[in-house]
């Protein structure tokens, strides 16, 4: 996921690390090449991983379009893995919280506050008896320094990110099930930006961050910028022929 700064610093380093560059068509860049060998281990990954497809629980459309959803995130994991600086902010987010869970963690780049979210909405927006029939229990509430000790050690936990990208789709499914889209890659590129900047800031955000390009593979100082779900569509692109259209 993307990263986010401090409020007091963000109007400059916005302009410097994030300029909203309006994205061309998906089809101009074969992101084989831009990515190189980043790219073929990612796809690599999800294929020495197929138990994740499996684990989804979803029918095998929403199996493709999670996938996809996070497909990016595996390209710059790879790119980013086992940062001393990520380790170092984990033991500051456990012990002093949610203002410096500005950090991405595994092979799909979710940060704590992104799993506190799909928590709160988990809890919040299924009933019992679909918590039952999901085999997930609720997440206990509060923001104590074990509860985030809790949530990192689930997110270093590769099944755990296969389980919280389950919820994700879900939790859509409740926010977003009633939209109409044109076609299963207008879905997937509306997953995919919602996952990449966030999913709770309703339609209109979304929609509205579509077309622009802020993902990078660099840690910091990225001199080039791709449309996130440009490359989720892409990857979607050459894994399911032909498209699927509702």
């Amino acid at each position: 996921m993307t990263r986010r700064w401090h409020r007091s610093v963000w109007p400059l380093i916005g302009v410097l690390l994030f300029p909203l560059v309006l994205s061309p068509l998906a089809a101009e860049e074969d992101y084989t090449v831009l990515f190189g060998a980043k790219y073929a281990e990612a796809e690599k990954f999800l294929r020495q991983n197929s138990w994740i497809a499996k684990s989804l629980r979803l029918p095998p459309q929403e199996t493709r379009i999670a996938l996809a959803v996070v497909f990016p995130e595996i390209i710059r994991f790879k790119a980013l893995e086992d940062k001393v600086q990520v380790r170092a902010l984990k033991v500051l987010y456990v012990q002093y919280g949610r203002k410096y869970a500005d950090f991405s963690v595994g092979h799909f780049q979710m940060k704590p506050t992104f799993a506190e979210q799909i928590e709160r909405d988990y809890n919040r927006l299924f009933s019992t008896e679909e918590k039952t029939a999901a085999e997930i229990a609720p997440f206990e509430t509060g923001d104590s320094s074990r509860l985030r000790k809790e949530r990192v050690l689930r997110l270093d936990d590769l099944h755990w990110q296969a389980r919280y990208l389950r919820l994700l789709m879900m939790v859509m499914d409740k926010l977003y099930g009633k939209l109409t889209f044109a076609s299963d890659l207008e879905k997937l590129r509306f997953y995919a930006t919602a996952y990449n900047s966030g999913y709770a800031s309703g339609e209109k955000a979304v929609r509205k961050r579509m077309g622009i390009r802020r993902f990078h593979i660099q840690w910091l100082f990225a001199k080039t910028y791709y449309n996130y779900a440009d490359v989720s569509v892409f990857y979607y692109s050459r894994n399911v022929s032909p498209l699927r259209t509702h």
